[in-house]
């Protein structure tokens, strides 16, 4: 149950000052990568996107997930 309540407590505070989708530029900020490193994991499907045609949109929850599984 306190795992819950924390994991609760790092989505609710990690990049509160991003909106909950964003671009392959914010991304690059959030994690301090390169765009040409986003669109990397974003083929190998290592982050999730949304579907948007031609533009790459990402929810924030995919960059939290991603930044907690490979620190």
């Amino acid at each position: 149950m306190r795992n819950k309540t924390r994991a609760k407590e790092v989505y609710r505070t990690m990049y509160r000052n991003y909106p909950d989708v964003v671009g392959v530029k914010e991304v690059s900020a959030m994690l301090h990568i390169s765009t040409k490193k986003v669109y990397q994991l974003v083929k190998a499907n290592e982050i999730e996107r949304i579907p948007c045609g031609r533009i790459i949109r990402i929810t924030k929850i995919a960059v939290i997930n991603f930044a907690l599984h490979n620190a």
